[in-house]
């Protein structure tokens, strides 16, 4: 897939983003706030240069709480001011830990709740956001109302962002070793340079030590360089330098991370066929064979005649809808289900064992609208350049509108982030018949 910009009839606006952390702001918007009491600690929390995972991790230590129990409903931006709900088992009625200490690690405790279960992956309305564009080029206001006029019309390309990846854009990599089986791929991919290939050059010079140093079979020196919020890589390292196997050392990998990683696996099948349907001009059109996302209610069915559902299709009611593989997937037939095998065939993904390793990450399958609606879109002019704001559903990514507005990447598909020497078998079914 070459890839193609929904809106490519238009310039972007270019541009710098993330200048600062400030300049990318997220709300998440939450389905229901916490109840009042109950076993379970709820913190609003604003994290500035911190990732979910690190600030969930460095609660859960200042608290004392166990991080299998603790809860958040999604993923947000490192590189950016945010705020989410977090939730701990915890019996503490104020938090342990100094606010100044946690501050100083980019951590804001905002309000504190009680609720009597846990926060579920997903359990959130949507995220609001409030983004500034510096240094945009003549007639950006201009272009940035067409493009953004386009989108809310036919629906924003729903990829999953260049963060879904990593900072080095090899956690796709990981996770379809670890779908394969493929236990030395795991640690080469997690742990070896060949991730640093694309961003050698804005690679910390610590963790391309720390990868000579693993290659080199110097498993302690290669530990001792990770900062300790990254436990997946010391973890590994760790096994490895008392002997155990490559599987062992993967199997000392956290969970939380193996699913992740298994995610980003799906996560680049999607965006590939994705771009398959942008290239076609289809991504809000419906084929024969093709499988709806019912934007309501999550449920999907496949389609038997399209111009049956031209109706709810134009109400943005209903949307075509992507794989994320697994034995649960409802499989595509016709010209949908041709573009999804090709794409499993030009990415070099194997059999149905794929499957098995999928089941292990407890990822089973599912599908994934490929549009889904920008909402409360506002758009003015300032000094330093262009104020974005907008919501968008669970799981939706504000690079894609960022994507299609400046123009500064490449579009969705003209990168793929895995790969390998195992060819796929295209009569195979990817999920259910």
């Amino acid at each position: 897939m070459t890839g193609a910009y929904l809106t490519d009839s238009v310039p972007g606006t270019g541009g710098r983003l993330r200048a600062r952390p400030e300049d990318f702001r997220v709300e998440e918007i939450p389905l229901a706030l916490p109840g009042g009491d109950g076993e379970h600690l709820y913190l609003w929390v604003e994290k500035r240069g911190v990732s979910t995972i690190e600030a969930l991790r460095a609660l859960c230590r200042g608290l004392g709480a166990p991080e299998a129990e603790a809860g958040y409903a999604g993923l947000k931006d490192a590189n950016a001011v945010t705020r989410q709900w977090f939730s701990f088992k915890s019996k503490a009625r104020e938090l342990p830990i100094a606010a100044s200490r946690l501050e100083k690690a980019g951590i804001r405790v905002l309000e504190e709740a009680r609720s009597r279960r846990r926060i579920r992956r997903g359990a959130l309305a949507g995220n609001r956001f409030d983004i500034l564009v510096r240094d945009v080029g003549p007639d950006a206001e201009e272009r940035a109302r067409e493009i953004l006029d386009r989108l809310v019309a036919r629906g924003l390309p729903n990829a999953f962002g260049d963060q879904r990846f990593g900072v080095h854009g090899h956690t796709a990599r990981v996770g379809f070793a670890f779908a394969r089986g493929d236990w030395r791929g795991v640690l080469d991919a997690l742990l070896g340079g060949a991730r640093f290939a694309s961003t050698r050059n804005d690679a910390d010079e610590r963790l391309l030590e720390a990868a000579r140093r693993y290659e080199a079979g110097e498993f302690r020196g290669a530990g001792e360089l990770y900062p300790p919020s990254w436990e997946a890589e010391r973890r590994a390292l760790a096994r490895l330098e008392k002997g155990a196997s490559p599987r062992q050392a993967a199997a000392s990998i956290p969970l939380r991370e193996r699913f992740l990683y298994g995610g980003a696996f799906q996560a680049c099948v999607f965006n590939s066929c994705l771009a398959g349907r942008l290239e076609a001009r289809a991504h809000d059109h419906l084929w024969a064979g093709d499988v709806v996302f019912h934007h309501e209610t999550g449920k999907t069915r496949r389609v038997g005649a399209p111009e049956a559902e031209a109706r709810p299709l134009a109400r943005f009611e209903v949307s075509p809808a992507g794989p994320l593989i697994g034995r649960k997937l409802i499989g595509a037939r016709g010209e949908a289900g041709k573009l999804e095998r090709s794409v499993l065939d030009s990415l070099g993904i194997g059999g149905l064992e794929i499957l098995d390793g999928l089941e292990r990450l407890k990822l089973h399958g599912s599908r994934r609208p490929y549009r889904v609606q920008m909402r409360e879109v506002s758009l003015r002019p300032e000094k330093e350049g262009l104020r974005l704001g907008f919501t968008l559903p669970p799981g939706s990514y504000a690079s894609e509108v960022l994507r299609e507005l400046t123009k500064n990447e490449p579009p969705v598909g003209a990168v793929t982030r895995i790969g390998g020497e195992h060819r796929a078998d295209s009569s195979a079914t990817w999920g259910r018949k």
